[in-house]
């Protein structure tokens, strides 16, 4: 009967799954945040004109634009500390459930603080001016936190996966010993051959001051 081999597949490392999945939730949860941040956040509106022309309502949608440039600020911070637990092969689901759900979380409260808070209202009715304070704290705030959140798991996970340390190898060190161990035969050796006559003493003498500059 012929035995053919299978193809082989690549498994992919245990756990790892799961390090995408956490990363994509966090992901996710911020492109929400900056998108319905954007579409729902109060504007910066402001009153203008007189009582003789009337007044106009300028807006702004400074919580949007803020909203948007804060979201990036924040993928910028977690993308790169999840390729550096992938790179470092970090299997363990603690640090990929902090990193998952809690970027996602502070993104998720950002956004329902920027839609459902008032805006501040300054000013004298009629000149008024409704600034969306909240929001845009609340973005702050948001970036500041993953920033936080980041630089632990990376300082108690991250990094110290990487910097695990090898397997140590020591180099065999050949001392002296050998040398003067065969010297001392040798030594040895000669002597016999001097007491047996068949050498004589100048060349015991002769040899046994070679053998010794070699040790």
């Amino acid at each position: 009967m012929a035995l053919t081999n299978a193809p082989s597949r690549r498994i992919a490392a245990p756990g790892l799954g799961y390090a995408y999945l956490m990363t994509g939730i966090a992901t996710v949860c911020i492109v929400i945040s900056g998108v319905l941040g954007s579409i729902f956040s109060p504007d910066l509106v402001s009153t203008g004109g007189s009582y003789d022309s009337g007044f106009t309502y300028t807006h702004v949608p400074l919580a949007a634009f803020m909203g948007w440039v804060f979201c990036v600020i924040a993928l910028a911070l977690v993308l790169p500390t999840a390729m550096q637990g992938i790179r470092a092969k970090v299997t363990e689901r603690v640090p990929w459930t902090i990193l998952g759900l809690g970027a996602g979380g502070i993104w998720l409260a950002v956004m329902f603080i920027s839609i459902f808070t008032p805006a501040m209202v300054t000013g004298t009715d009629p000149w008024l001016t409704w600034f969306p304070l909240a929001s845009i704290i609340s973005v702050i705030a948001g970036v500041v936190l993953t920033w936080l959140l980041c630089r632990t798991v990376k300082a108690a996970f991250f990094e110290s996966g990487e910097s695990q340390p090898g397997p140590v190898t020591t180099a065999a060190t050949v001392g002296p010993e050998p040398a003067a161990d065969g010297a001392v035969t040798k030594l040895r050796q000669l002597a016999q051959l001097r007491d047996s006559g068949v050498i004589t003493e100048d060349d015991f003498q002769a040899k046994k001051e070679d053998l010794l500059s070699q040790i």
